[in-house]
């Protein structure tokens, strides 16, 4: 048998009021069809208000995220079900984002920072 240990860090998001790690959110979304990872993201809208969810989505066997074919939509949808039965159901997901790999620094942890930098000059 085979012990293995995980190195990250966990962010704690606090969604309608309930206190909740990234990893659970993002172990739920892996198990979506066509999902190599995730990483959850909590960010503020520009005028305040409670944090908004946004899911960052790498598939599998390296499909490029912009001609992928796939339907963000129905990969929401997906998503959001997974949570609604597997975590909360008054979790909801606000965007998510396709990408070919998620920024990682030298010892193999995503950088959200990062992400939610570049999610938010986006709006």
């Amino acid at each position: 048998m085979s012990t293995f240990h995980l190195s990250y860090t966990i962010v704690s998001f606090l969604l309608l009021g309930i206190k909740i790690g990234n990893v659970e959110i993002e172990n739920v979304c892996n198990l979506v069809d066509n999902v190599q990872e995730t990483a959850a993201i909590a960010v503020s809208g520009p005028n305040g208000g409670p944090s908004k969810l946004v899911i960052y989505v790498v598939l599998e066997n390296g499909s490029d995220a912009n001609n992928s074919g796939v339907d963000k939509d129905f990969l929401k949808t997906a998503m959001q079900k997974s949570i609604k039965t597997k975590l909360n159901p008054l979790f909801g997901i606000s965007d998510i984002v396709l990408k070919d790999s998620l920024p990682r620094t030298a010892t193999n942890k995503v950088m959200r920072k990062v992400l939610r930098d570049d999610y938010v000059a986006t709006l």
